[in-house]
Order: C-alpha cells, then structure tokens, then sequence
C-alpha cells in the first residue's frame, strides 16, 4: 500500500521488517525491497544532479586522476629571446603551475581568464590554445560537466587535429559515459597520430580491463611499460591483472621490478598494498600501506586502507578509526575515507554515526550512478535502524542477517 502511495520509505521499511522477521528468506520482500530502493535512489539523485552546480571531486581525486597521465600539458615557453609572452599564454603557464601545487579551484580561474584571452586576441600569437581548451575540459570532466567538456576538447582538437592528449581526455569523457565503443575509437585516433604513444596504450589497457579483457589489458600496459620505462601506471596496473589473471609470481615479480626502479612512490606501495589485502595477505598490507604514508604523508589514500585491513584483522579497531581520521586531516573530503568510515561504523552497530557518513557520501558524489549507489547504502541502514529501534528485543536477528 505505502508503495502504491509512493510513500516509499515506509514501504522500504515494512519491506525490510519482513525480511528481517523471516530471516532473510522472503524472496518476494527481498525482490520489493530492491525495487523500492532502485526507484527512491534513482529519483533523489536525478533531482540533485539537475539542480547542483559542478564542483570538483576531493583534492585526492584530482591528484590520483592526474597521476595516471605523464604530464597535464608542456608550459609555453617565447619563441624568441626577449620576447614576451601572449597573455593567454602567460595565464595559462599559471594555471599549470597551480595545478602542480593541487590548487585546483585557482587553476580552473587561471583557465577561465586565459581562454577569455585567447579568444580576445583571436588566437593570433598564442601558443597554447589547443592545450588550453584541453586543459579547461579536463577540469569541466573532473567536475562531471560532460557536456562542457566535450565542447572544449572538440575546440582543441578542431584547433590542433594532432593533439593526442585531447584525444585520451575525450576517451576519459565517454568512459563515464559507458560508451567504450567511442572509446575504442578515440584511442585508435590517437594512436594514428603517434602509434608509439605510452599514455594511449595505457588508456588502451584501462579500457579493456574494464570490460575484463585481462589478456588484452596486459599486453596493452606492457607496451606502454616498454615505449615508457618511467612511467609507473602501466607497471602498477600489469600487477593488478597479472593477479586477476591468477599469474601470482608473474605479478609479484612486476611490483618487486616497480618497487626497485620507483622506490619513492607512494602511489605504487599503496596499489600493491591494496592487490596485497584482496589476495588475503592484511599483515603484508598494512606494511605496504605504512611505507606508502611514510613516502608521502599527504596521500590519504593509504590511510584509509591501512585501516580497512586492520578493522578487516579485527587486530586494532582504535587504531582504525585513529587512521581515517588522519585521512580526514589530509583531505577532509575524501571519498574513499567517508565511504569506510561509514561501513566500520555499521559493523560496529553505530547506526546513527553510519548515518551521517552516509550522508556525506551522497553530498560527495561526483556522478549520477555513484549517488544513486550512496543513497541506496544510506537507506537501507536507515530502515535498518528504524528496525532495530522499533524492534531493539529483535536486534540479535538484524545483526546477524544481510541485505
């Protein structure tokens, strides 16, 4: 009845009592559990993203998303001694330069004006347009404006016909939008322009792992790994197949090789950190993931998973929670950090302080289908909890089922 009212949290709610009350067997309850919550979530993200602004994903995110290429883009340098630079093309050394220093909101301002430069001069004398416009879109991708990234990245390639980046970037573009096919075609553009490209063999190796095309991900990054020896993604991520391909001394000996030619990357000792924890080895991890702090104490990223290992070990809860919230003081939003707060939270049986994480999430959300995931997770543990205050002689039950 609730349901056919479109009150939907009281129908998730007497949903989720009967699968409680029947210990998780009511197939026909579990099946109008799921559909409620898919209609509530789809409804509640679909007005939010409509009605937010973009905005940047954590500082974090940013760092890791630029990591995976070699560079950002080349700084515009005059083409005579004592000549000067255009202004567009002064803007945007700066934007370049607060991008490295992860000032991510002032490079986006530093953009804005150099495109409006560029635009005043008419191109005339400047250097970089095409990377400009790249750039711009890259940030309008990061803050899931799609369509005005596509718009700058087609500017940059209509500008410069060669620019490979443009070219991964846009492929970056239609891999959120789940059209790998475009994809694929757009890596093969690149690769025509520069058929010994590292980056594109690697965007190459990322499509196909996320179709589980393992065989093909590997050659992809092994090549990358060759036209590049110093780039360290491709070497990270023919690790992370190598072990879905169950070849464990193959992947073993590819972070080893990794660990001794980048022995300072924090990046890398996290990755294998987290390759560590999925194949079982947590004591193996944690110490990975302490190198990776050590390397770098400004990556929260390790943070965060050294303490999912640890509340995994069930060794050190305190401990656990301490880490994330050093996680916080690194990067108070980062979403991996709010995300295993949450579920520690759960396990622990604190619902209201899940809660708050939960919500959070949904805040942070950088894509329609990430919020849609968030505020399915925020509530079912809200009918949880609901539960288990109405029901507190009934706990036991709860705490030992599962949705």
């Amino acid at each position: 009845a609730f349901e056919s009212t479109e009150r939907f949290r009281d129908s998730l709610y007497d949903y989720t009592t009967v699968c409680i009350l029947e210990d998780f067997g009511n197939n026909v309850a579990a099946t109008a559990a799921e559909r409620v919550l898919k209609r509530l979530a789809e409804a509640e993200a679909r007005e939010r993203v409509e009605k937010r602004e973009p905005r940047l994903p954590s500082r974090s995110f940013i760092s890791g998303y630029l990591k995976s290429f070699r560079s950002v883009g080349e700084v515009a340098v005059a083409a005579a001694e004592g000549e000067e630079l255009s202004e567009a093309d002064a803007l945007y050394n700066e934007a370049l330069e607060l991008t490295a220093q992860q000032s991510y909101a002032q490079a986006i301002e530093a953009v804005d004006r150099a495109v409006a430069a560029a635009e005043a001069a008419g191109s005339e004398g400047v250097q970089c347009a095409a990377d400009l416009y790249s750039l711009r879109g890259m940030f309008s991708f990061l803050k899931s404006n799609l369509v005005q990234a596509l718009q700058d990245l087609d500017k940059a390639l209509e500008i410069s016909p060669s620019h490979v980046r443009s070219y991964l970037r846009k492929a970056n573009v239609f891999t959120e939008k789940k059209d790998l096919d475009e994809v694929a075609r757009l890596l093969d553009q690149a690769l025509a322009v520069d058929a010994d490209d590292a980056e594109t063999y690697f965007q190459k190796g990322q499509a196909h792992f996320l179709k589980q095309e393992f065989v093909d991900a590997a050659a992809d990054y092994q090549r990358a790994a060759e036209l590049d020896p110093d780039f360290v993604y491709p070497r990270i991520q023919l690790g992370v197949v190598q072990f879905k391909l169950g070849k464990l001394a193959d992947a073993m000996a590819t972070f080893d090789e990794a660990m001794k030619r980048f022995p300072e990357r924090s990046d890398l000792y996290n990755y294998y950190g987290e390759v560590l924890a999925e194949q079982g080895g947590s004591d193996s991890a944690v110490t990975a993931f302490e190198k990776a702090v050590e390397l770098d104490a400004t990556n929260p990223l390790p943070y965060v998973n050294q303490a999912i290992a640890l509340f995994q070990m069930g060794s050190n809860v305190e401990r656990a929670l301490s880490l994330i919230q050093s996680a916080f003081k690194v990067d108070a939003e980062c979403e991996l950090a709010v995300a295993a707060l949450s579920q520690i939270y759960l396990q622990m049986g604190m619902f209201e302080e899940s809660l708050t994480m939960l919500r959070r999430a949904v805040d942070l959300a950088k894509s329609e289908e990430e919020m849609v995931s968030a505020i399915t997770f925020r509530e079912t543990t809200a009918a949880q909890h609901r539960f288990m205050k109405e029901h507190p002689e009934l706990l036991n039950k709860l705490m030992g089922g599962g949705m």
